[in-house]
């Protein structure tokens, strides 16, 4: 059976569409990842490359006039000169730092030699070291497991008083009505606007006088904040569409108000809540800014990463050190994923 013009034009343009949506969002990270895969001299083509390389195809030439050898890497269909040298220590460390590419001494001594015994360019295959943009990382970022623990410290923190400020805010936003009601809640969503660094400056002084300063829960303290207001707005609507009758019908049966709002209410609202703090969760473990002004010698792996990698001119280290920093976010995210399903209407079974 043939499918209509009509159907099947649609059809294409969804689709064409689709694919628009899916290559906008998926080319962007498969560059990323290819970048922080790259070694410095990769990092320099264009065109970038989708894929990260595992190894390069080589031509090692000897010259016999300055008793020397080229280094020549293929490119497209050609072959470019990137090094031309007579000292081994220089060509084994021109492969570690530009290539990627771990040789021993011996190793190019060996290559070396087969080079001068043959009368045209010696064809080689150089295996990179794969892994080698992650391992400068951590050896840059001294005291990186510290800043992991003081980032999900934070991040904890700023879930806790998130969660337990802001659900308490959306439930009084869903079942009271008082005077400054809509006050309230648009103040609510006018704090949420607010940076977290702008909110730092002016509290960093009273954090400072309690003696919070440089500590995970100072930095928690202004996170919050704007999260507080977010949590509110969030937890306010699911609120609204549990039914006020069951949390009735418990106080009828003899549960008082807070066994129904733990039994009965936060167990159906457990899903936007759960969102919530991925949000909180977010916030908190992707700034910098401001880290930078609330801790001094207890910073974040955010922090960690933007003092290490932040002034490279070349992009593959940095790119190195965001994958880091990017694991943990996409661990939580797929670990609470079916909380945010059911929170827009799919239930996991």
């Amino acid at each position: 059976m043939s499918m209509r013009p009509g159907k099947l034009w649609s059809r294409t343009v969804f689709l064409l569409i689709l694919a628009t949506i899916a290559s906008t969002v998926i080319l962007p990270i498969l560059y990323f990842l290819t970048i922080s895969f790259a070694s410095n001299y990769e990092a320099y083509q264009f065109p970038a490359k989708i894929f990260p390389t595992f190894s390069y195809s080589a031509q090692l030439r000897y010259n016999a006039e300055k008793d020397s050898y080229t280094l020549l890497l293929k490119k497209g269909s050609t072959y470019e000169a990137v090094k031309t040298t007579q000292d081994v220590s220089d060509f084994s460390l021109y492969c570690k730092s530009q290539l990627n590419v771990l040789l021993s001494s011996a190793a190019v001594q060996e290559l070396f030699n087969k080079a001068k015994n043959t009368d045209h360019a010696l064809p080689i295959k150089l295996k990179k070291d794969f892994f080698r943009n992650y391992i400068v990382f951590f050896i840059l970022a001294e005291g990186s497991m510290c800043a992991l623990f003081n980032s999900l410290k934070a991040a904890g923190w700023t879930i806790l008083i998130s969660l337990i400020l802001g659900g308490v805010s959306g439930y009084i936003m869903a079942r009271y009505k008082f005077k400054f009601s809509n006050t309230f809640s648009t103040s609510l969503l006018v704090v949420r606007m607010f940076p977290a660094v702008a909110l730092s400056l002016p509290l960093v002084v009273y954090i400072m006088k309690m003696n919070l300063y440089d500590t995970s829960f100072a930095l928690a303290i202004v996170y919050a904040v704007p999260n507080i207001a977010l949590t509110a707005w969030i937890t306010s609507s699911i609120f609204k569409g549990i039914s006020v009758e069951l949390e009735e019908a418990a106080m009828v049966f003899g549960a008082t108000r807070l066994k129904t709002l733990m039994t009965i209410t936060f167990p159906l609202a457990f899903p936007a809540i759960i969102a919530s703090s991925l949000y909180a969760f977010l916030a908190a473990w992707n700034d910098s800014i401001t880290a930078l002004i609330m801790t001094n010698n207890n910073p974040t792996l955010a922090l960690l990463v933007y003092r290490t990698v932040g002034s490279s001119t070349i992009p593959n280290l940095p790119a190195a050190g965001a994958v880091v920093l990017l694991v943990p976010s996409l661990i939580f995210t797929f670990i609470i994923k079916n909380y945010i399903n059911q929170l827009w209407g799919k239930v996991a079974l």
